[in-house]
């Protein structure tokens, strides 16, 4: 497993904990390309460090209060204001702190490119395997 794996792995096992936290979606995958060997181990012990911080280990403790799939309901049907709904909140502060100091750039998940579509010069927005133009709107999948 190279480096860009390990750091796409550690991210996908945090990437609930870190939205329910209000991490913004587009910070929560990395953009595929070439890094250097030094930016991806400091992202990785940045990250590391996120998940092995009491912060991170309050707000697990609050969502596994619950399964997955009443977190999901709740933000389906809009509900609210639920104990447990502001005691992660509540919780949710701290880490949202932590993931918002010092964050390396390559978790700011937005790239200027041209769009093949619109032939625009434009901002993509990437997440998972896809990237949307900001203009035009268009996903397309990327080459990972």
């Amino acid at each position: 497993m190279n480096s860009l794996e390990s750091l796409n792995s550690l991210l996908k096992t945090m990437k609930t904990i870190l939205k329910a936290a209000g991490a913004q979606d587009h910070q929560l995958s990395v953009i595929p390309k070439e890094y250097k060997t030094k930016t991806l181990a400091l992202a990785f012990d940045w990250l590391h460090d996120i998940y092995m911080s009491d912060d991170y280990a309050k707000v697990l403790k609050v969502w596994n209060l619950l399964p997955e799939a009443v977190w999901s309901n709740y933000e389906l049907l809009g509900v609210t204001d639920l104990t447990e709904q502001r005691l992660l909140i509540s919780e949710s502060k701290g880490l949202l702190k932590l993931w918002k100091t010092n964050r390396p750039r390559l978790f700011i998940n937005r790239q200027t490119e041209i769009c093949e579509n619109c032939e625009e010069k434009a901002t993509f927005t990437y997440k998972d395997n896809f990237k949307q133009c900001s203009y035009c709107g268009t996903v397309e999948e990327t080459n990972e």
